[in-house]
């Protein structure tokens, strides 16, 4: 009877290591784009300086996308993106009054074809224009989340996966203890 319960921790072990193996590697290696709309290019590019501020920013995703939001920011801190559309896997932006010399700053959330949100930030300068004082960035909390956000069933499932694991080895050695 010893051995009997003996292997069946056993082999309750090696069932949750084979299948905590997988799961835990699955969640180390997954990348941010793994299974949701990626942002390929933008217009103007991130980071790039342009002479003046342009008049649409446009942002090229890796697939379909559909609702949107992308505000833009001027120099100053005041909004001056208009209405965003999408249109497959382009999004654009008009702006207005953006007439000021500096950093844009441009956060884009779209929802991509598999219903996840995806969300980011990038930037500009332009090199003429009205010259402001520039605001302050905020801190971009909302990637620092993302990773989370986006793998909360992963982990869950995971979690309760360990938790499972683990009584099956200790339960039969509690009963023992016990009888």
């Amino acid at each position: 009877m010893l051995v009997r319960s003996h292997a069946i921790r056993l082999a309750a072990l090696l069932l949750l290591v084979a299948g905590a193996g997988p799961a835990g590697l699955s969640l180390v290696t997954a990348s941010p784009a793994s299974a949701h709309a990626a942002l390929v290019s933008t217009d103007p590019a991130d980071g790039s300086k342009v002479r003046t501020a342009p008049t649409t920013v446009t942002l090229t995703f890796n697939e379909v996308v559909g609702q949107s939001a992308v505000v833009v920011t001027a120099p100053d801190g005041s909004r001056v993106s208009g209405e965003a559309s999408s249109l497959d896997r382009t999004v654009r932006v008009d702006l207005e009054g953006a007439g000021q010399r500096g950093r844009y700053r441009v956060v884009y959330r779209v929802v991509s074809a598999d219903g996840h949100p995806v969300s980011g930030s990038l930037g500009f300068t332009t090199t003429t224009g009205e010259v402001v004082t520039q605001a302050t960035e905020p801190a971009d909390a909302a990637d620092e989340g993302s990773f989370v956000h986006r793998h909360r069933s992963h982990i869950g499932w995971s979690v309760a996966a360990g938790v499972a694991g683990v009584l099956l080895v200790v339960w039969p050695l509690v009963r023992r203890r016990k009888a």
